[in-house]
């Protein structure tokens, strides 16, 4: 059975392994594309760092960070574009929310990149510092730790520093953070309560006050690039809700720095919207972990039992079906795009894609069939991001044969002729 309305989510950093991505590179041609315009993006050989190493060098911070982006993008473009799934959510933990949003269309994957590794440079430095520490905290609820971090904080006699709650992850792990001695008497108090305290191998205090000056550098970096509006909706790990417009986008990344990541929330969004099963794009499992205790079904790509059934899943029902429709979408997401006017990419590529999906919503809601009307729809949906992407004749013409090829139909409804101008229109 074809996954229905699900989740897309997108890990953080710490997911990170050598090897990733080598094995999936030589199965499909797109990952190592993707990994080809990342090498280009960053100027630099980030697939040689990820499939051969030394951990050493690819777990630095500016390493990691655009590694996992990249391998999200890649997985994400598998799961659209070869798979012909389409999510009607997406949501990442901290760095994977930058992931989200870039698979969504409101950022450029060139500029993600880029973005990602100056915001590990700026975490890298510090980390350099040495001044801050974190540590997990299982076993006790987010409210309890909380308390603990808040007393630690106010008591000025100690001189100890800032320790907060940065991470609340699921009901019974919580992760604190800010000065190494604030950590350390917190977790000596929650040990008390009865809590399991790991102390984390990083000298940074992560989505803390004291990331502030690293938070007003990035928001200056985040400032520099535009952003379109999200092609689907992307749920904020900051507030639990999802961004309501591009102009959120910057102020909300940069307030990730020093803001706790609530996790929570966002499974809570989830499950109020109806959203009973996710997929997880990027190195890992650990988000499929995290939501073991929920009422959710989560497939991992990254993991092989999960991906066969995913991969088993697909249904490409004959004629004119929901999946065609859904097609449509996860074509329009892997195109890439090259025209940054964000009125231009409102009108003719958002609002069309939103539309698509209202219909496809409508359709699932009245069980109507889906007849050549609701095709010509997506088509025309199709032809305009091809247009406004700057899609080549050829990529347009590739890509609506497979779509053909893939439904068993001899022609597409709404299917406008060849014609040149998609090479010409942005470049």
């Amino acid at each position: 059975m074809m996954l229905d309305k699900h989740a897309i989510w997108f890990p953080g950093q710490g997911s990170q392994r050598a090897g990733m991505g080598k094995a999936l590179s030589e199965r499909y041609r797109v990952v190592q594309e993707t990994m080809d315009e990342a090498n280009e993006a960053l100027g630099l050989r980030l697939d040689r760092l990820m499939y051969e190493g030394p951990m050493s060098e690819l777990t630095r911070t500016e390493n990691a960070q655009p590694a996992i982006l990249a391998l999200g993008v890649a997985m994400y473009r598998v799961y659209s574009g070869e798979w012909g799934y389409a999510p009607a959510i997406a949501a990442g933990h901290s760095l994977g929310e930058i992931t989200a949003l870039t698979c969504a269309g409101a950022i450029a994957f060139p500029d993600a990149l880029r973005l990602v590794r100056r915001r590990g440079e700026l975490m890298q430095g510090a980390a350099a510092s040495g001044i801050g520490g974190m540590a997990a905290v299982n076993g006790l609820s987010p409210e309890t730790v909380a308390v603990a971090c808040s007393v630690v904080s106010s008591d000025a006699a100690g001189g100890n520093g800032v320790v907060v709650v940065s991470n609340i992850n699921s009901a019974q792990q919580t992760v604190i953070s800010g000065h190494q001695e604030a950590v350390r008497e917190a977790s000596e108090r929650l040990i008390q309560y009865g809590a399991s305290v790991i102390p984390l191998q990083v000298s940074a205090p992560f989505h803390s006050p004291l990331m502030a000056p690293a938070a007003a550098q990035f928001a200056e970096e985040l400032g520099r690039i535009s952003y379109g509006e999200p092609g689907f909706p992307v749920v904020s790990s900051l507030t639990g809700l999802p961004y309501e417009n591009a102009g959120e986008i910057p102020e909300l990344l940069a307030r990730g720095l020093t803001d706790p990541v609530n996790w929570i929330a966002v499974l809570q969004f989830l499950q109020r919207n109806d959203i009973a099963a996710a997929v997880e794009l990027g190195p890992g499992t650990v988000l499929k972990r995290l939501s073991q205790a929920e009422r959710l079904n989560v497939w991992a790509f990254d993991d092989k039992e999960d991906e066969a059934h995913l991969v088993a899943s697909r249904r490409h029902a004959g004629n004119y079906s929901i999946e065609l429709l859904n097609r449509c979408l996860a074509i329009a997401t892997c195109i890439r795009n090259r025209n940054w006017n964000a009125a231009q990419y409102e009108q003719g590529v958002s609002t069309p894609y939103r539309s698509v999906q209202k219909l496809i919503d409508k359709l699932r809601e009245t069980g109507e069939q889906v007849v050549a009307e609701h095709v010509t729809a997506a088509i025309e949906m199709l032809e305009s991001v091809f247009r406004t992407k700057g899609a080549s004749a050829e990529e347009r013409e590739r890509r609506l044969a497979s779509l053909r090829d893939e439904f068993g139909l001899s022609s597409l409804p709404g299917t406008a002729p060849s014609n040149r101008q998609y090479a010409s229109s942005h470049q």
